[in-house]
């Protein structure tokens, strides 16, 4: 229903090692303290503008060919791309197409043309010559789009569609010459699927009537049961033996978190294979030898990106990694002789590219001019991201992030929570624009990962059981307010909250329920009773193919129809208790939004008017839930700035492009939070 807005250097607080390791323990204060004194002793960073941290890289799309001979990458333009090939034998690229647009690269299986997938067409270019063939034009109609490269077939690939007339789903197979052959033809939506050494699905992965998701394999030409998951759970396809024997699976294991597990279906039995060893994270997913299928690497993104091998050169080769990359998420496309590595990181405004070779244990950089085309900013300017873990009220171990500015007193400065959106979604430990805008002004920024956040496990996702109104979640969040404050993070009388849709609820909770605590409140399409916002998304019609809203909410632990929990939540809501909010307050909607009732969040902010509330109203009447206009994102920077420098005294802001004042002059529909 709503989408988080994703927020790595992650200076952890405690090791993640390959090794067997007890669940981590909260951050002791000493810890803190250590980490606020060697934020001190570093250089302020320079000023930086908006649009020096939100420039993107002028590459795209970099993959390594199959053989380890070839990355093939866009270079992108002022309005358009071009595909570029780097021999890496010679270190020399060359252009293979131009005048592309959006597109996304795959390698034939043979290392000799790749796919171009436009979202509207699939495409198949030659290496050798650059020679491209137009093999399908995609119907938006028939939600036709491409899946993956074939792995049993040189030069084909695979594309899925689902013909609503017949109530048909299919997964069809295109080779070189555009001839198309159809592998799968049911009544229910393919999820995942693995194939055999001919090609054909050889287990497959749907919804059953009860909105299991059930495992399926080809015996003999039938279809026979494997194995069901519950609704929503981890439940992937990983790999199969050549006989069909044994199955590796994403699955939850002990103590809820998926791991990754082996089905011995002849002697119905299941072994874990591997899980987080440190008791703490979902395993997020496998990377496979894209030559043979293996599983090479359980990769783990909480609280930052961990590559553990699975075989011996796996690990080795992690090993390695690691060393060489301690603070970085590094991404792994393992070829036959070398592997490319991408390297993300919190203090990385643009990705950097690496070659390994597993032979000679080395590492060397590539694509280093293109790269500086994209003039990405140095990292000694931008913020690490600390991962946090600390002890609830009720006890619970509680997880998030904090970002603090390069050589500032952290008792001193002004401190921004951020709640990410979902609720079920989470912040990563990635780099962020608006976190480093907002650090770079002076701002220490807090980043929860509150329970019903995803990545923790089941049990971490379901723990709030629907207390979605001055309940369990929101008592996460403030919570770790307290606890950063106490601990001499953030200035207790310059504290602040922000957040887009249920993160803009929670704002707005905040300001309703804890209104001593923060200055100001910023809250973009937020639902102003998310019991009633629940309720609607609950009564929509369910897409084809997919679980319906209501049971997705009633596996979180949220019964839309149960009247006295939805009361509950109702009478503790923003909406309910508009009399008791006293700081000023910012809200962003859209006119068009059909997640949140904009009629409910402009009564809310008129009944504030009405009691003479500071509250400040941006309505765009053509924009929906998920803002796409570029001088929304103008406005909501500088009107962030504005209540930061009016209410926490952050630096004056400029005044407005003659654009955007004209755009803040016909959207604003109230401005109290912002008089002088």
């Amino acid at each position: 229903m709503f989408l988080p807005r994703p927020a790595w250097f992650c200076l952890s607080l405690f090791a993640l090692m390959s090794g067997a390791l007890a669940a981590p323990a909260p951050l002791e204060t000493s810890a803190l303290h250590q980490l606020a004194a060697r934020n001190l002793a570093l250089p302020a960073a320079p000023h930086l503008e908006e649009a020096d941290l939100s420039r993107r890289s002028r590459l795209r799309e970099v993959t390594l060919s199959p053989d380890g001979a070839w990355v093939a990458y866009l270079e992108a333009g002022d309005t358009s791309a071009s595909l570029q090939l780097l021999n890496l034998a010679t270190q020399q690229s060359k252009p293979l197409l131009a005048g592309l647009g959006r597109a996304r690269l795959h390698w034939s299986r043979d290392s000799l043309a790749l796919f171009v997938d436009s979202g509207d067409a699939l495409s198949l270019v030659r290496i050798g010559d650059g020679a491209s063939t137009r093999l399908a034009a995609f119907d938006r109609a028939q939600e036709q789009r491409f899946v993956r490269v074939d792995p049993s077939r040189p030069q084909s690939a695979l594309v899925d569609e689902f013909d609503a007339a017949a109530q048909r789903y299919r997964l069809a197979r295109i080779g070189a010459d555009g001839v198309r052959e159809v592998l799968y033809e049911g009544a229910h939506k393919l999820l995942d699927f693995l194939q055999d050494s001919q090609g054909q699905p050889s287990f497959i992965r749907t919804l059953d009537e009860r909105y299991r998701q059930q495992v399926v394999r080809r015996q003999d030409g039938k279809w026979s049961a494997v194995t069901l998951c519950p609704p929503q759970r981890a439940c992937e396809l990983v790999a199969a033996s050549a006989d069909g024997r044994r199955l590796t699976m994403l699955q939850p294991a002990a103590g809820d978190l998926t791991a990754l597990v082996q089905l011995d279906l002849a002697g119905n039995s299941r072994r874990v294979l591997h899980s987080d060893p440190a008791a703490l994270a979902d395993l997020e997913r496998v990377t496979v030898s894209v030559r043979t299928g293996e599983p090479l690497f359980a990769v783990y993104d909480a609280p930052h990106r961990r590559n553990l091998g699975l075989t011996a050169p796996a690990r080795q080769g992690a090993a390695d990694i690691a060393r060489r990359f301690p603070d970085a998420a590094i991404s792994i496309d393992a070829g036959a002789a070398r592997w490319l590595l991408t390297e993300r990181g919190a203090r990385l405004s643009q990705e950097r590219y690496w070659l390994y070779d597993p032979q000679r244990r080395s590492v060397a950089p590539i694509l280093q001019r293109a790269r500086a085309l994209g003039q990405p900013l140095p990292e000694a300017q931008l913020a690490d991201k600390i991962a946090l873990h600390y002890r609830a009220s009720d006890g619970a171990l509680v997880h998030g992030y904090l970002s603090l500015p390069p050589g500032k007193d952290a008792s001193r400065l002004p401190l921004l929570t951020m709640v990410h959106g979902g609720p079920w979604g989470a912040f990563d430990g990635g780099y962020t624009t608006l976190v480093q805008l907002l650090v770079n002004r002076g701002v220490a920024v807090f980043q929860p990962n509150f329970r019903a956040s995803t990545g923790y496990g089941g049990q971490y996702l379901r723990a709030p059981k629907g207390d979605f109104g001055n309940g369990r979640v929101q008592a996460d969040i403030i919570d770790g307010v307290h606890w950063l404050v106490a601990n001499g993070i953030g200035d207790p009388r310059r504290l602040a909250i922000m957040g887009d849709s249920f993160g803009g609820y929670a704002t707005l909770l905040a300001l309703t329920h804890t209104p001593e605590l923060f200055q100001f409140g910023m809250a973009m399409v937020p639902p102003t009773d998310f019991a009633r916002t629940m309720r609607a998304a609950a009564a929509g019609p369910a897409a084809p193919g997919e679980m319906p809203f209501a049971l997705k909410l009633a596996d979180y632990g949220v019964d839309v129809g149960d009247a006295a929990a939805m009361a509950r939540i109702a009478s503790e809501s923003p909406a309910a208790n508009t009399a008791k909010v006293s700081k000023p307050l910012l809200v962003i909607a859209g006119g068009k939004d059909k997640m949140v009732d904009i009629a409910g969040v402009t009564d809310y902010v008129a009944r504030l008017q009405g009691s003479a509330r500071p509250v400040s109203l941006l309505v765009d009447p053509d924009e929906g839930h998920n803002p796409r206009k570029p001088i929304l994102r103008q406005a909501y920077v500088y009107l962030l700035l504005r209540m930061l420098h009016q209410h926490l005294g952050g630096p004056p802001v400029p005044a407005p492009s003659v654009e955007l004042a004209a755009y803040l002059a016909q959207t604003m529909k109230a401005n109290g939070s912002l008089a002088p």
